[in-house]
């Protein structure tokens, strides 16, 4: 009797041992290589002058993408007020050699000493620039920056009961998200407005920028601060937001969601907006993996 009661309390033992290694076993952190345009990456901040049509920046993302950030002035007799002014952004692909960068759609630009050469279709033109402030290419940062593609959206969001309405679907298409919230909770989002409003990408880039690419509109962008705990902040200049991104926001980045091998999750606190204006609150977790 007493040997099984030793045996019994070996197993008990083993079993507790094997299921703390389990609890207490960290997830393992995601960890990519760099993004392939890593080394020539950079943003180049235009300094305004007789020949500058308006350009504020052209940034070169890590992974081959250039954003450009221009100036738009709106026509007609009121166009001279500081309302009617706005900011756009310019996505696409780019190239380099040496310094000079081919940028897909918009022309070629060469960069010289504090100046850049700058070649459309439309117009030439050299301006001065100044190179804008980057985040430390360590393990953290370079695993960051670069496109990333939307495998998964869960979007919650609080009404006026006070309950949670959740809707989870794959991809990141903002109509269809906010249709089914709509529908959920019986109330008018507007999701009219965000036609076309299909997420293609998500740029984030050690100079400081988040980018949100759609497939049937142009894009919006502005400055991110991201901390190496993974806190972040973002403003999406030009723009009172998205729907599900809103105009500013904070969130979280994680490294380690317990997801595939190469996919981190963003989590983001976000607002929408009924059709007779109220604001809800809630939250959105993109689920992300790089895109080529």
């Amino acid at each position: 009797m007493k040997k099984i009661i030793l045996f019994l309390a070996a197993i008990i033992t083993l079993v507790l041992l094997n299921s703390c290694n389990k609890t207490t076993q960290p997830a393992a952190t995601v960890n990519i290589p760099a993004a392939e345009y890593t080394d020539q990456a950079k943003k180049l901040v235009i300094m305004d002058s007789d020949q500058n049509p308006g350009l504020k920046s052209v940034e070169f993302t890590e992974s081959g993408r250039y954003i450009v950030c221009q100036q738009v002035f709106e026509t007609g007799p009121l166009a001279v007020k500081a309302d009617n002014v706005h900011v756009q952004y310019i996505h696409g692909t780019y190239t380099v050699n040496n310094n000079i960068y081919t940028l897909n759609g918009f022309g070629t630009i060469t960069v010289t000493g504090n100046q850049i050469n700058i070649q459309t279709t439309e117009d030439t033109i050299v301006v001065n620039y100044t190179e804008a402030e980057k985040y430390p290419a360590n393990d953290f940062y370079t695993t960051i920056a670069r496109a990333w593609k939307v495998d998964k959206t869960d979007v919650s969001v609080r009404f006026d009961d006070g309950k949670a309405v959740g809707v989870v679907k794959d991809g990141c298409d903002i109509p269809s998200l906010l249709k089914e919230l709509e529908e959920k909770a019986n109330v008018n989002l507007r999701h009219e407005e965000f036609e076309g409003y299909v997420v293609s990408e998500i740029n984030v880039t050690l100079s400081k920028t988040i980018a949100v690419v759609f497939m049937g509109r142009t894009p919006i962008a502005g400055p991110i601060t991201l901390s190496e705990d993974g806190a972040l902040s973002y403003t999406l200049d030009g723009s009172s937001g998205v729907a599900i991104f809103s105009g500013k926001a904070d969130g979280q980045v994680n490294l380690s969601p317990g997801l595939g091998s190469n996919q981190i999750m963003l989590t983001l606190n976000t607002e929408v907006t009924s059709k007779s204006g109220k604001t809800y609150t809630g939250k959105v977790s993109l689920v992300l993996s790089p895109k080529n």
